[in-house]
């Protein structure tokens, strides 16, 4: 079964993320389908909004830590193999939309923030950044993201804490744009997408490059939150986390 599944209905691109088992953690099979379907979304014409869902479960649990700890015995220091702002969609000229049913976290929460400009959500939804619950520091300016589209109490809590926010609460944060039932959330995504598919696709794309240049955050915070998560990595506590967590145990932190 393939990690990700891409189809095109009429003018519409759908992205799945489609490991249930495994919850949609993203590895790098996941990462390299995101690359594919987003060079198959820029280079076809026909294509005018896309569509990213993980189904009616699970958007996705973010990184797949088995494959980091696997990855790090080897290279504790560098990024996972195709780890980068691109795969997660930050380059995609065209509109896309998020469907979010259930947990979206980590990894799959950064690509609801830098691949999809609209989010549609299951009042059951779940978001969050649980990444120091496993003293992994988080990686692609991540915390630079957060703070742009959340307010500093809610960002600090969500880098700081790991805890997970409600739909209701990105809604009530500007994060979300409509909130409906699990059965709804892929009518009200096509719905939305429906509209757009009807403008003039040169004046949409370039309406979301003037919007994204605007919430890009700037070159200095990303370069920052780059360095510090290198710098993280030195830390025996980067390679203790996931391990405690594939050996379900508490991880017993260094702290250096």
């Amino acid at each position: 079964m393939p990690a990700l599944v891409f189809e095109k209905r009429d003018h519409t691109a759908y992205i799945l993320l489609n490991r249930p088992a495994q919850k949609n953690a993203i590895n790098l099979e996941m990462r390299q389908g995101l690359r594919e379907a987003w060079k198959e979304v820029e280079e076809d014409r026909d294509i005018f909004s896309v569509i990213v869902s993980g189904g009616q479960e699970v958007f996705s649990v973010g990184q797949d830590l088995f494959e980091l700890e696997q990855f790090k015995k080897d290279d504790p220091i560098q990024d996972l193999p195709l780890n980068t702002l691109e795969t997660f969609g930050s380059e995609v000229g065209k509109p896309v939309i998020a469907a979010i049913n259930g947990h979206c976290l980590g990894y799959g929460f950064l690509l609801t923030m830098v691949g999809c400009d609209l989010r549609i959500a299951s009042t059951s939804a779940l978001f969050g950044m649980p990444e120091i619950k496993v003293g992994v520091p988080p990686s692609l300016g991540i915390p630079a993201y957060v703070a742009g589209y959340f307010p500093p109490a809610a960002a600090m809590e969500l880098l700081l804490t790991g805890n997970f926010i409600s739909a209701e609460a990105a809604h009530r944060y500007g994060y979300v744009n409509r909130m409906v039932p699990t059965a709804e959330v892929m009518g009200e995504a096509e719905r939305i997408a429906r509209i757009i598919n009807t403008y003039s696709p040169f004046m949409v794309r370039n309406i979301k490059k003037m919007v994204r240049f605007a919430l890009t955050p700037d070159a200095g915070a990303t370069a920052y939150s780059r360095a510090v998560c290198l710098y993280c990595r030195h830390s025996p506590d980067y390679l203790e986390g996931p391990k405690a967590f594939k050996e379900r145990r508490p991880p017993q932190w260094k702290d250096r």
